[in-house]
């Protein structure tokens, strides 16, 4: 065998391990603080106090309980998954049929809107929240949950159009044509034939939009002010005030709070890389 090929299959597994390294590195670096995360929801006041980070042989189960009970979790989680369920869906319904109508617009006018809404991705939306809140106030939306989901939807809209516009140029005109062909209008040839082949990108925009508004914490603030308006975020941030000296069951609380994305993660994980890479890829 000779240098030279020695020398190819040398760089060939150096290569192979340079693309498993960060990974793994990536992998540890997040799985690390929700080990301990979870560590210390299950430890009791005292446990806590003596070695912050041990381990517990009787694990203190009670702390979920109590972090439901005391930050009152059940309408909190109830509001959650009112908002994420209504933004998700309005977020997918409205962003494939405009990311659809963008992709097959014929002439300049699809890429100016599209440069729109991809500028949409740049702006940060908090620059607007003082003017926005004044609006809503104005028309009756502060403190409500349909005020909360229309701005979680407008704030999604942009990935969400720039993601189904490039994921739909990959999809070839001549299904669509067949369809017209054999008499479907275009509702029926989108609904039929065109979103059912968007699942890789429906997948992505599901993920992250469901991450964005479950975890939102910003615009629950400013916008929801009573206690049976509250979501998780307000939620958890208002157990830590009440039981700031209680931290095993603050971290119980953010356990309940991380478990359901973690599980639609896991569910559509296989369409998540695939939508995110084709979606990206633009023209």
């Amino acid at each position: 065998m000779t240098g030279a090929s020695l020398n190819s299959r040398n760089r060939r597994r150096f290569a192979s391990a340079g693309r498993l390294l960060l990974p793994t590195v990536w992998a540890i670096t997040l799985a690390v603080p929700f080990f301990y995360l979870v560590v210390i929801s299950l430890r009791t006041r005292h446990e806590f106090a003596v070695d912050p980070l041990g381990l517990t042989a009787t694990p203190a189960w009670a702390n979920y309980a109590e972090a439901w009970n005391r930050g009152d979790f059940l309408s909190a989680f109830v509001n959650n998954v009112i908002v994420s369920v209504v933004t998700v869906l309005g977020v997918v319904v409205v962003g494939s049929l405009a990311g659809y109508a963008i992709a097959r617009w014929r002439g300049r006018g699809g890429n100016v809107i599209y440069v729109f809404f991809v500028f949409g991705l740049i702006v940060p939306f908090q620059l607007g929240i003082p003017m926005l809140y004044r609006i809503w106030a104005q028309i009756g939306l502060v403190d409500t949950l349909a005020g909360v989901i229309i701005i979680h939807i407008a704030t999604s809209l942009p990935f969400a159009i720039f993601l189904y516009a490039g994921f739909l140029l990959t999809v070839p005109h001549e299904l669509e044509e067949s369809a017209r062909v054999d008499g479907a209008s275009e509702a029926r040839t989108f609904v039929s034939i065109v979103f059912p082949l968007l699942r890789p990108a429906t997948a992505t925009v599901v993920i992250i939009s469901s991450i964005s508004v479950w975890n939102d914490l910003l615009v629950a603030l400013f916008f929801l002010q009573s206690a049976e308006k509250q979501t998780l975020g307000k939620a958890t941030i208002g157990l830590m005030n009440t039981f700031n000296s209680d931290v095993p069951v603050v971290f119980a609380a953010a356990v309940i709070t991380v478990l359901p994305i973690i599980v639609l993660f896991i569910s559509l994980q296989r369409f998540f890389i695939s939508g995110l890479t084709q979606g990206a890829l633009r023209g």
